[in-house]
């Protein structure tokens, strides 16, 4: 790299190299502020001469990159009552819980390690609150391109609060109701920011002007892909936790049927859940690279942390977006939202719809009709049975509507409102900001830098007022210390500082969750417009319209009845046909063992054992999915066999033993359909 300003030690202090000398009578404290003085200059000199190294660049092509999303259909056998995706994001955070936050997050830092020092600088608190501004700005991208890819009405937004006590400890919770909703796809998304501003010039992963950092997870439940647990990507830090993750939902998840009722947790965001652990062993679960082909085996597609660098004249002219006119013009989709869209359409196009909801739809069923949800399982094609569920079906979606519009409504004050514009004002201040320090770096400008030590005492002066001049504080900030620009931040504008952001926020979240809406409920030949302020309000509404109208069943089922396996030290218990106290017919089954193996099966039985056509999942520490033909207990006939880190396969067994490859043509999978399409 060439050497534009080639200065020595004597040329910054003078031709007189008894300059640094102190003369006679000169004060202790003249040679220590000297001291001081020429060692501040000559670290930033350092840092200077290797600047085209510290450029805070990022990457110009994500690995979900510049690509237009494919709208999909969905499938004949959708259910009308499920989402397809739902978009859980760090949106606040309690005061209870602000401390550990900001602790864990500083502790727990990805990309390197944050000196202590910094712990509890008040700029590393700017950048964990940070963190969860961006990422509620960022998740309105994802969002408005999924929404806009997809079939109307089935991409909701999960925003969480961040939260701690004596209870739960450290954890997120969600804020609206549409995590209550059967969902194919869940995706927990956030942007990072290294915790120690220090080194935001370098390597470690930033969001910060046209800098972005994506961390996500993505999944499907338990029984969509059973031998990832539901996990499909991950990024690469969050990956362990994400598995763990999987492993205790769906622990809880089977075992909250035993329970009556039935209780659902709702799980933590992957982040949070990342910053809270501490000295977990390693998971080791299957993984694979974003650019290996899918079908070869099951396992997580990791996504690496990429630091991308959007495109700069979008990011510069962001402040001057019209509300609701960026669209095309959104950095972010562009540079990674419509990638990220389009992988999320091909994962969609390869899960089985009704298989990955069939308990989510139960479990939503049954916080308002029990005695259905008990003979969900059973998928019965008795008309009684049928009417009923289409009635649940349709009060299912009419939530699900009610939760679309609300989702809507939050998208449009995050990103269209008072919110969206102030982040796009922060997001383009920093970027001028940045590019100056940049272009500074490029140059090599050393007389640049010794003017900035000057003036870095004012820099930080005016940093600390809320009503410091905006144009001012950007003339001072690419030659200021790199610990200053993260904090400029604040001096902006009056009305700009995170802390008002965020009031903002929760402002607009108050109107978009109380405003009055109103969803037509249809089923059958039957119409009814219902209207509400609140989700509480329109369940009260749609539960009374179903009471009103349900009729009884002909069909009855035992919840108590005994299931067996062969390998199994206990009996289970089968929700479904029955016969002197043995599963027989159509049904659920499960077994929790001490030694935690835990036995999942769907579909036929006789004499409390697997018995036709049916699904098994076995966990173990490793889970296993066997989906075919059973006789006693094993499987017997052609098999899908799906484990981790292999390919599926159909297989052939006798008995249980495994003979060899499997026809296809003998195979029969099972129907996880509740309702017929077009009933």
């Amino acid at each position: 790299m060439p050497n534009h300003d080639r200065l020595n030690y004597f040329d910054l202090v003078g031709s007189n190299p008894d300059a640094s000398t102190p003369q006679a009578g000169q004060t202790a404290h003249t040679m220590n502020f000297r001291s001081s003085f020429f060692a501040v200059v000559l670290m930033s000199i350092a840092a200077l001469v290797s600047g085209c190294a510290g450029t805070a660049k990022g990457v110009k092509t994500a690995t979900y990159g510049q690509q237009s999303a494919t709208p999909i259909q969905p499938q004949q056998t959708d259910s009308e009552s499920s989402a397809l995706v739902i978009i859980r994001y760090p949106a606040l955070i309690h005061a209870e819980a602000e401390t550990i936050y900001v602790s864990s997050f500083a502790s727990k830092a990805i990309g390197g390690d944050v000196p202590l020092s910094m712990h509890s600088n008040p700029q590393t608190a700017r950048t964990a609150h940070g963190v969860i501004s961006k990422s509620s700005y960022y998740a309105m991208s994802l969002y408005r391109e999924l929404r806009d890819s997809l079939p109307e009405g089935k991409v909701l937004l999960s925003p969480h609060m961040v939260d701690w006590n004596q209870e739960q400890g450290f954890h997120s919770r969600p804020i609206l109701a549409s995590e209550q909703v059967p969902t194919v796809l869940t995706i927990d998304f956030s942007v990072y920011s290294f915790p120690d501003v220090t080194e935001m010039m370098e390597s470690p992963p930033v969001t910060f002007g046209d800098l972005v950092t994506p961390l996500l997870v993505v999944r499907t439940s338990n029984w969509g892909e059973p031998a990832l647990n539901g996990v499909l990507i991950a990024s690469d830090p969050l990956v362990d936790t994400a598995w763990r993750q999987a492993r205790v939902q769906m622990a809880q998840d089977a075992r909250s049927r035993l329970l009556d009722p039935a209780k659902k947790q709702s799980l933590s965001l992957a982040f949070i859940d990342f910053l809270n652990e501490r000295d977990q062993p390693l998971a080791n679960p299957p993984l694979r690279s974003a650019s290996e082909n899918e079908s070869s085996r099951l396992a997580i597609e990791r996504y690496p942390v990429e630091k991308i660098q959007m495109d700069a004249s979008l990011v510069e002219q962001l402040d001057l977006a019209k509300p609701g006119a960026l669209g095309a013009n959104d950095p972010f989709a562009r540079d990674f939202a419509r990638g990220a869209t389009r992988r999320l359409v091909g994962l969609l196009g390869g899960i089985d719809h009704q298989r990955a909801t069939f308990f989510a739809r139960q479990a939503a069923i049954a916080r308002f009709d029990p005695e259905l949800a008990n003979v969900f399982y059973v998928q019965s094609s008795d008309e009684s049975v049928r009417a009923r569920l289409q009635l649940a079906e349709a009060l299912i979606a009419a939530e699900r509507e009610f939760l679309s519009a609300q989702s809507d409504s939050v998208y449009a004050g995050s990103f269209d409102g008072d919110y969206g514009a102030r982040m796009r004002k922060i997001i383009s201040a920093e970027y001028r900001m940045l590019e100056e320090r940049r272009r500074l770096a490029r140059v090599q400008n050393i007389g640049s830098a010794i003017a900035a030590i000057a003036l870095a005492g004012s820099v930080y002066a005016a940093t600390v007022t809320t009503t410091a001049s905006a144009t001012a504080v950007a003339a001072f900030a690419g030659v200021s210390l790199m610990g200053s620009i993260w904090a400029l931040n604040r001096a902006l504008d009056a009305g700009t500082e995170s802390e008002e952001v965020n009031e903002y926020f929760v402002a607009r979240m108050a109107h978009a969750t109380e405003r009055q809406m109103s969803v037509q409920m249809e089923w059958l030949e039957s119409k009814e417009l219902i209207t509400a302020r609140g989700f509480a309000e329109f369940r009260n509404k749609t539960l009374t319209l179903y009471q009103s109208r349900v009729r009884s069943l002909a069909v009855t089922t035992s919840d108590h009845c005994v299931f067996r396996h062969p390998q199994a030290s206990i009996t289970g218990r089968w929700f479904g046909n029955c016969d002197e106290g043995l599963a027989t017919g159509k049904g659920y089954g499960l077994i929790d063992q001490e030694d935690g193996t835990m036995i999942e099966y769907l579909g036929q039985s006789s004499q409390g054992l697997a018995s036709g056509n049916g699904a098994m999942v076995v966990h173990r520490d490793n889970t296993e999915f066997l989906e075919g033909d059973f006789e006693q207990g094993v499987p017997n006939g052609v098999v899908l066999v799906e484990r981790p880190g292999a390919a599926p396969r159909l297989r052939n067994y006798r008995n249980g033993e495994d003979s060899g490859r499997g026809d296809s043509n003998d195979w029969k999978p099972v129907s996880y359909a509740t309702i017929s399409p077009g009933s």
